[in-house]
């Protein structure tokens, strides 16, 4: 989804205020074979050692059946096998703890946008842009792909240190405002013409007809 409106598109599907329920992973977006969830279902054991009551929320149209099998404590996990409306997509990341992106491979993503706006931290794999996106130890934390104890450790991590967990939650949100919005991508912008012209007096009039 494009990030030039994420605060738009969150504010049109929160219909209701949903709490956060403690200690749940969310997995959100097409169940692709490029995403890892195989390596997020494999890090669930060394998750649930540490917090008995996790739960792992996968959400999403497309194939599951292959990843049925390899999940050994079903009860740690809620499969959300279809399309989400957008109700259901507010649900979701409201009461999420920490949103996951295990990808084996990627260019981008919209889900990170969602999640920041949502006050989400977001543990991704290292591999395309994601790692352009997630400021590591701020807004969340950055991993090497196809590795479920590191993923496990920065879920671990984020999870059982409730203070770290709304930093950077608060963090995610305030990089979204500055970097994921046309406001704040026009700022940028504007502050780079003016290093190049030498003249660093701001164009007010720019900067209000975006408002």
């Amino acid at each position: 989804m494009p990030v030039t409106s994420v605060m738009g598109v969150v504010t049109s599907i929160i219909h209701k205020k949903i709490n956060e329920e403690e200690n749940t992973i969310l997995f959100f977006g097409r169940i692709l074979e490029y995403k890892g969830i195989d390596y997020l279902i494999k890090a669930e054991p060394l998750i649930s050692e540490k917090i008995p009551n996790i739960k792992i929320i996968i959400a999403g149209s497309g194939d599951f059946s292959k990843y049925e099998s390899m999940i050994n404590h079903k009860n740690h996990f809620e499969i959300i096998n279809e399309y989400i409306p957008d109700e259901k997509v507010s649900e979701l990341f409201q009461k999420s703890s920490v949103v996951v992106l295990p990808y084996i491979e990627a260019s981008q993503t919209g889900i990170i946008p969602i999640a920041y706006a949502f006050k989400k931290p977001v543990v991704a794999t290292d591999v395309g842009s994601l790692s352009e996106v997630i400021v590591d130890g701020v807004t969340g934390f950055i991993v090497p792909p196809r590795d479920s104890k590191l993923l496990a450790d920065s879920l671990l991590n984020i999870l059982l240190n409730k203070n770290l967990k709304n930093s950077m939650g608060s963090a995610a949100y305030e990089f979204m405002k500055e970097n994921m919005s046309w406001k704040g991508i026009a700022q940028k912008t504007i502050g780079e013409y003016q290093k190049l012209l030498g003249n660093f007096e701001k164009p007010r009039y720019l900067i209000g007809s975006l408002q």
